[in-house]
C-alpha cells in the first residue's frame, strides 16, 4: 500500500530551513513533500531548492493572508526566524522577533498545520533569575512559549542550535575573535580570543549543512517521542583550548586560545556584537549551560542523527555526527 507523502513547510530558505528541506527530501521512502516559504522565489537558494526537489511558495511573514494560504494542506512546518534581521536590530519601537514568530504561528494555527518544530533558545530571564535579557534568546523562547500556549498543535518541540561550524569560514566573525582560524596574530598564531564559556559544561558546536537537518528529519520521523522536549542540536562538545588543539593537529598551523579578561570586551565597539557579547555573560551566569534546563551532551543529537541517517540511506562516516576535527580537515586542508 503507497503511503502519500506528508507536507512539511519550511518558513524560509536560508541555512537551517535548507538544510531541514534537504533532509526531509533526502528521505529514501519518500514520506515527505517539501515546501519552502520565500519572500524571493527568484534568489539563488530558493532556485537551488527547487532543483533538488522542493517546493518554493512566495509570502511575506508579516502578511498573515499570504502565510495561511502558503501553509495550508502542511502537515507539519519548521520554523527559523532571523534573529539578525537589520529590522530587529534597529533601535527603537518596531516589530521584534517575537512579533514576527506569533505572526507565522497565528498563520499556521489559522491553517489547521497540527505539528511544529520551532527554533528556539532558553529563555536568558529564566536562568539567569532576571540578571540578564538578551534579546533574540528571549523573542524565541516567548514565540515557542506563545505556541504551546495557544492549545492548538498536537506536536510541538523546539531546537536549540548550537555553534555553527560554518561560522568558522566567516573572515568578519574571526577578525572578532582574534583571527581564528584564518587570520595570524603578530605572533603568527591563529589566535581565537574569546571570553571563558563557564565553570561547568563546555562550548557545544554544530554542523549546519551536515547534521541539523537530519535531526529535524529524525524528530518528525517520530513526532510523538519528541513532544514537548528541548532539542540541543550538538555535533561536537569540547573546550576552546581543545578546538584550538585540534585545529592545529589538523593543519599543522600554529594554533592558541587566549581568554579575554572580561565577557566585556567580546567584540567592545560594535553595537551588532552586543547580544552576542551577552552569550558569554549568559553562559558565565548558567556554569556554561547554553541550552538552559537541557544539559550539553550529544546523546540526543546522536539518536536523531541515526534514525535520520537509516532512513536516507547514508553508511559509515555520514551516518554519524560531523565532529569539529573532521569539519577542519575538509575547509582547512589543501
Amino acid at each position: 500500500m503507497t503511503v502519500s507523502p506528508q507536507i512539511v513547510t519550511v518558513f524560509g530558505t536560508g541555512n537551517q530551513a535548507g538544510a531541514v528541506a534537504r533532509a526531509l527530501l533526502a528521505d529514501k521512502a519518500g514520506r515527505f513533500r517539501v515546501r519552502a516559504i520565500s519572500r524571493h522565489p527568484d534568489s539563488k537558494s530558493s532556485k537551488q531548492l527547487v532543483i533538488e526537489g522542493a517546493e518554493i511558495i512566495h509570502a511575506d511573514g508579516w502578511n498573515q493572508d499570504e502565510l495561511t494560504k502558503a501553509f495550508t494542506g502542511s502537515w507539519a512546518a519548521f520554523v527559523n526566524t532571523n534573529s539578525d534581521d537589520p529590522q530587529f536590530l534597529a533601535p527603537g519601537n518596531g516589530p521584534t522577533e517575537f512579533d514576527l514568530g506569533k505572526n507565522i504561528v497565528d498563520s499556521l494555527i489559522a491553517a489547521n498545520v497540527k505539528n511544529l518544530v520551532y527554533s528556539s533558545f532558553s529563555s536568558s530571564m529564566k536562568q539567569t533569575n532576571g540578571k540578564l535579557f538578551i534579546k533574540p534568546q528571549e523573542m524565541k523562547y516567548q514565540a515557542l512559549e506563545y505556541a504551546k500556549s495557544c492549545g492548538h498543535f498536537e506536536f510541538h518541540c523546539g531546537i536549540y542550535a548550537a555553534w555553527y561550524y560554518e561560522q568558522f569560514l566567516d573572515l568578519p566573525t574571526a577578525e572578532v575573535g582574534g583571527g581564528f582560524p584564518s587570520i595570524p596574530d603578530d605572533e603568527g598564531y591563529l589566535t581565537l580570543r574569546v571570553p571563558v564559556w563557564g565553570s561547568d559544561e563546555n562550548p557545544s558546536f554544530l554542523s549546519i549543512g551536515n547534521d541539523f537537518g537530519d535531526l529535524v528529519h529524525g524528530i518528525l520521523l517520530d513526532p510523538g517521542k519528541w513532544n514537548g522536549k528541548s532539542i540541543p542540536a550538538v555535533s561536537d562538545v569540547m573546550t576552546f583550548e581543545q578546538l584550538t588543539n585540534v585545529f592545529q593537529k589538523v593543519t599543522g598551523k600554529k594554533s592558541r586560545y587566549v581568554p579575554l579578561s572580561s565577557w566585556e570586551d567580546f567584540g567592545r565597539g560594535i553595537p551588532e556584537m552586543d547580544d552576542h557579547r551577552l552569550l558569554f555573560a549568559f553562559t558565565q551566569s548558567t556554569g556554561g549551560r547554553y541550552f538552559g534546563d537541557v544539559p550539553t551532551e550529544t546523546d540526543t543529537a546522536n539518536e536523531l542523527k541515526k534514525a535520520a541517517a537509516e532512513a536516507q540511506g547514508k553508511v559509515g562516516s555520514r551516518a554519524g555526527l560531523m565532529p569539529v576535527e573532521e569539519f577542519f580537515k575538509i575547509h582547512f586542508v589543501s
